[in-house]
């Protein structure tokens, strides 16, 4: 089986196609590993045996350009047969995330889920990374097949990492709401949003002496708006890319507060394993240039099964019935990818 990455960078009217034939990706152990590496990285939310870091080494890459000209596009009509998302296990699963918030143990965690939903009309991989960049021309929008990881297709609007020549960007990028309605941020949200562009301004102070901050500010990515910090930044090393990365990933959007005990308590008691949802996934050089982004808005394909993973951030004030209709509205960017008519 070959191993393949599509990719598309956000406003690009073209798309990248890396294709390894020979031999399997590199696995590795850490992410501190990429360190000097080039090629395409996919990366989980935690590295275990069964998901490691995987980098594609491609024998080809081939540069196309997006027909964003077709007046229509439109997704099979009724081939979305069964929706399994279970309410109970989310709400089971809240109780145990959120009562680790009211004594203390974290300030922030967060919890994700999983919808399965089989589709009776299933239509090429390819195809839906070609509606997913229509859809979503500001997103990083990739298509990565893998032996280890299946297939996995996401349109996420979360840079963790890009940059060359040793300057880099990054952003923290929280709180939810709807496209419509109400346009004024409430408490838990900028609560939320501090929490992430603290810890990463913290990070990068480890790495570097310049780092510039812009916002927080409101910014639209598919069906909802989130809050957005920017920081742009210099490495003392741009060769040491895998140890900042280690450092940074995963950030509190995905993750939480205190870190690693945050990470250790959701592989312990999400119900569903994350795997390559809210990892990172893009392109990497030797000499320390990057575009990567983290795996959000994401699904992996399994024949005629689409499982789509959504989370959100829950702190002291966080509800549960809010919080199960944010990954709702979070599951809809790439739902609509199979379910919706493109104009």
């Amino acid at each position: 089986m070959e191993s393949y990455a599509l990719f598309r960078l956000p406003g690009e009217l073209e798309y990248t196609e890396m294709t390894q034939i020979t031999g399997q990706p590199l696995t590795f152990d850490s992410v501190e590993s990429l360190n000097g590496q080039e090629g395409f990285v996919m990366s989980p939310f935690a590295v275990t045996k069964d998901c490691p870091v995987l980098l594609l080494r491609p024998d080809k890459i081939v540069k196309r350009t997006l027909s964003y000209m077709k007046e229509y596009d439109y997704a099979p009509e009724g081939n979305l047969a069964q929706r399994i998302s279970s309410r109970d296990d989310y709400a089971k699963d809240f109780h145990t995330f959120h009562s680790r918030i009211s004594d203390g143990t974290f300030s922030k965690i967060v919890l994700a889920r999983q919808s399965v939903e089989v589709i009776e009309n299933t239509e090429p991989p390819r195809r839906l990374f070609e509606r997913a960049c229509r859809l979503y021309s500001n997103m990083f929008v990739a298509l990565v097949s893998t032996p280890v990881s299946g297939t996995w297709l996401t349109a996420t609007p979360e840079l963790l990492l890009e940059g060359d020549q040793g300057k880099y960007r990054t952003i923290a990028l929280a709180g939810t709401m709807g496209l419509w309605g109400n346009t004024l941020w409430n408490d838990k949200n900028k609560s939320e949003q501090q929490y992430v562009a603290s810890y990463i301004e913290e990070c990068i102070s480890r790495f570097s002496d310049s780092c510039t901050t812009t916002g927080p500010y409101t910014v639209a990515a598919g069906d909802v708006r989130h809050l957005r910090t920017d920081f742009t930044f210099s490495l003392y090393d741009k060769q040491s890319l895998g140890d900042f990365l280690a450092a940074l990933h995963p950030t509190p959007a995905v993750c939480g507060l205190p870190k690693q005990e945050a990470m250790r308590f959701i592989l312990d008691n999400e119900s569903v394993p994350r795997r390559y949802y809210s990892g990172f996934m893009g392109p990497i050089s030797a000499d320390g240039n990057a575009s990567l982004y983290v795996s959000l808005r994401c699904m992996e394909i399994c024949g005629n099964e689409y499982r789509l993973h959504a989370g959100g951030g829950l702190i002291a004030d966080s509800e549960e019935e809010s919080e199960w209709n944010e990954t709702e509205t979070k599951m809809q960017t790439i739902r609509r990818c199979f379910t919706r008519k493109i104009r």
